[in-house]
Order: structure tokens, then sequence, then C-alpha cells
């Protein structure tokens, strides 16, 4: 920016019929970007290109302006976004030649859906990796989002399947063995895969698979359902939870002494997101300098709030760091 200013930006559906002509795709999110002050002249726009792919080669910078487009080469491309120089503002979005065999950096994003008996749904949607978490779960309201290591490499023109201990679910669907993946950038993120679960199932071990069931994995997840859990009845949860309260009270020490700072970060996300906490007490957490000091506020802020919130903050641990649970005696 040359100067102090206001940024505001939002993502907007690609016209895809303004591409025609440029023989270019979308290669990210189409961002409406506003700063009153005219203060910004250089834009960095998330990829999610494999650095030892070709892919990088193939990026160019779409500028839509009304029914036109402007298509530009780009400034340079680090690790994670591509940069480029500008003159005004509008939309402005990421755009590729179309590559056949591209690779790219994907996301697997679990969201839980539970209903009003005992049935859950987990909604598992496997997307480009610089599609803005938040516009999922826009989509996804009244659903639970899960956090989960979600990095993946998807392969365009491949199969995909979902795999799961067949024990802790009923069914996954679609039916089909294997599924091509869109990669799509909006304006709707549909589930990839749906797996219904067992009532009493606490969690399930998932693989996503090329080329169908016998094929490679390209990723795997433990995915925790602190939902699921309490659909057993009022005896069932209030035995989780006071466990997990009890747990983390005798924790509590090797807790504070053990746990790394990013830890401590993505729990406090976490916490936000479960509505454990609220963003004043994140925000008043997170500027504590001190890793341990950060430590115990976390873990005594929560005890404070009892039994249920303890089992919250249990099951986000146990997918954080489960080497860390491991250590303190719970998984």
């Amino acid at each position: 920016m040359e100067g102090e200013g206001e940024v505001l930006y939002r993502t907007v559906q690609w016209d895809e019929s303004l591409l025609h002509s440029t023989g270019q795709t979308p290669a990210g999110p189409l961002f409406s970007i506003e700063c009153p002050q005219g203060s910004v002249c250089q834009l960095h726009l998330p990829h999610c290109e494999i650095l030892s792919g070709e892919g990088l080669d193939s990026l160019s910078v779409a500028h839509v302006t009304g029914d036109s487009v402007e298509v530009l080469p780009p400034l340079r491309v680090t690790d994670t976004h591509v940069v480029v120089n500008i003159t005004d503002l509008s939309l402005w979005g990421l755009v590729r030649m179309f590559l056949p065999f591209l690779s790219i950096k994907g996301q697997v994003l679990p969201f839980l859906q539970s209903f009003g008996h005992p049935q859950s749904v987990l909604n598992v949607i496997v997307l480009p990796s610089n599609v803005p978490l938040n516009e999922v779960k826009q989509q996804q309201t009244g659903n639970t989002y899960i956090p989960v290591c979600s990095d993946c490499t998807l392969s365009r023109g491949e199969n995909y399947s979902l795999s799961c201990d067949l024990k802790k679910i009923q069914d996954i669907y679609p039916k089909a063995k294997r599924v091509q993946i869109y990669w799509g950038y909006g304006p709707n993120y549909h589930p990839t895969f749906q797996v219904f679960l067992n009532p009493d199932t606490e969690h399930v071990e998932l693989r996503l698979l090329e080329r169908g069931v016998d094929g490679d994995e390209v990723w795997a997840g433990r995915v925790l359902l602190p939902g699921a859990v309490l659909v057993g009845g009022d005896q069932a949860e209030n035995s989780q939870s006071d466990s997990a309260e009890k747990q983390l009270h005798s924790v509590r020490k090797d807790f504070v002494d053990r746990v790394s700072k990013s830890v401590v970060d993505d729990l406090l996300d976490g916490l936000l997101q479960q509505k454990v906490i609220n963003k004043h007490e994140m925000e008043t957490v997170k500027v504590i300098p001190e890793r341990a000091e950060k430590a115990r506020e976390v873990i005594d802020m929560v005890l404070r709030k009892g039994a249920v919130s303890c089992l919250i903050m249990k099951t986000l641990l146990v997918e954080l760091d489960p080497f860390l649970c491991t250590t303190l005696g719970f998984s």
C-alpha cells in the first residue's frame, strides 16, 4: 500500500464465459476489492500450486471490469501467493491455461451435521487449498466444522474414493467407488462425500484414495465427533463431560509445561469456533507473549466454564496434538 487505508474484499462468482476467448480457466477465487483511500498498489492472491509442478508457470492474473477481462502476467510467484502490481481495483483473480494432468494442493474439510434423532452425518468437502475456509463455513450454517490436518494433493482427471472403518458407520455416499472431484471456486460448495455415522461413534478414521478403493492414499485423518458422542442421552453427555473435566484438572501442570505455542493458538481458534469462548477472551489470551502463561490462562479459563467446555477442549486437543495427548494420558 502507498499509505494508510481501509481495504474491504469479498469473493464473487466467476463469469467463465468472459474467459473463453482468453483460453484461461479460474485458478482461484474472484475477489471484489475496495479501498476508499485508493492506496492499494499491489495484490498478493493465494494460489494452490505445487512448487515442483508445472502449474506455477501457467498462472496469470485476471482483471475483470464489467463485461471485459484483461489477463496480466504476475510480478512474481511465492510459495503461497501470486504478486501483481495494480493501478485500480474492482475484480481480480487467478487464472491458468488448461493443463490436463495438473496436480494442486487440496484440502479436506469435515462438517458434522446432527439431526433431532440419533443420526449424524459427516459432510466431507474436498476443494483446492485456496478456497477460503470461511466461505465454506458460511454455506454449512448449523453444521460443526471439525479441524483436521486437511492438506492433500489432488490430480486433475483422477477419480477418488473415501474409505472408513465400516464398523463405525452406516454408509458412505455417493455409492460409486470412484468419484471425480470438480475443482470449483463457488458459488456453491456441496459435500463431496457423506458419511452416515452410527449413534455411538466418537471418532472415525478416514482415508482419501486416488484411483478408487485400491488406489494410493492422498490423505488420512482422524475425525473426532464432539456432537456425535452426545447423542446417547443426558447420562452419556454428563459422563463424557465429567470425565473430561477431571482429566483436564489432573493434567493441568503437564499441559502448561509441554504444550507448544502454535497448538495453544490453534486451540483458541477452535474454542472460539465451538463458542466456548468469545472473541474478546480469545484476543485477550492471544496477546500474552509467554507460552506457559498463555497455556495456563487457556486451561484455567476452560475449567472455569464447566464440564461441557472441558469435553470440547479435550476433543480439540486430541486432534491438534495427539502425541501430547498420549503423553498426558488421554486420547
